[in-house]
């Protein structure tokens, strides 16, 4: 009698942990770590560490060293705030915060306090990537032509005052 109700209570406990949904977690974890790996070693001059490709403008590959932005999916940006389109580009590229300073006329101003990471350590293409992906998206704003970013410069990237024109490489 002691080993059926033993045998039930292990049974119990195995359903117990077999439903367990942290499983899910771990399998998302998993292939999130897989993405950055392949598109980490894909190319020796970038490291990119975008999250979600369709909530802002990115940079996607077209076969050998060839790359263009493409648009969000499904997500009107002009409809967002600056405060949400600041938000989403920093959930986007965890490792490069971007601060939101003002908007004046014509121009959003946005710094980046600790600009290591954009300014030499993800290499000049990943530079470029970033700040064509933080201009097209932040121009989505309605009368919004120039993005001026402050930040301290480096070897890959430098502040400066940047349009849509500034990366005609990648449309």
């Amino acid at each position: 009698m002691q080993k059926i109700k033993l045998a039930s209570v292990i049974v119990v406990v195995c359903l117990i942990f077999g439903c367990n949904s942290g499983d899910n977690k771990k399998e998302e974890t998993i292939h999130e770590t897989v993405i950055d790996t392949v598109t980490a070693s894909a190319s020796s001059d970038t490291a990119k560490t975008i999250v979600n490709h369709t909530m802002i403008w990115s940079v996607q590959p077209e076969g050998a060293n060839n790359e263009k932005l493409q648009a969000p999916q499904n997500v009107k940006l002009d409809t967002l705030s600056s405060t949400k389109l600041v938000q989403l580009i920093n959930t986007n590229f965890p490792d490069i915060h971007l601060d939101l300073v003002k908007i004046s006329h014509d121009t959003i101003y946005v710094k980046i306090p600790d600009s290591k990471k954009l300014a030499n350590e993800i290499g000049d293409t990943g530079a470029e990537n970033y700040l064509a992906s933080a201009t097209f998206t932040l121009t989505e704003l309605k009368n919004i032509k120039f993005v001026n970013i402050a930040m301290q410069p480096g070897d890959h990237a430098e502040p400066g005052v940047y349009s849509r024109n500034d990366f005609k490489r990648l449309r």
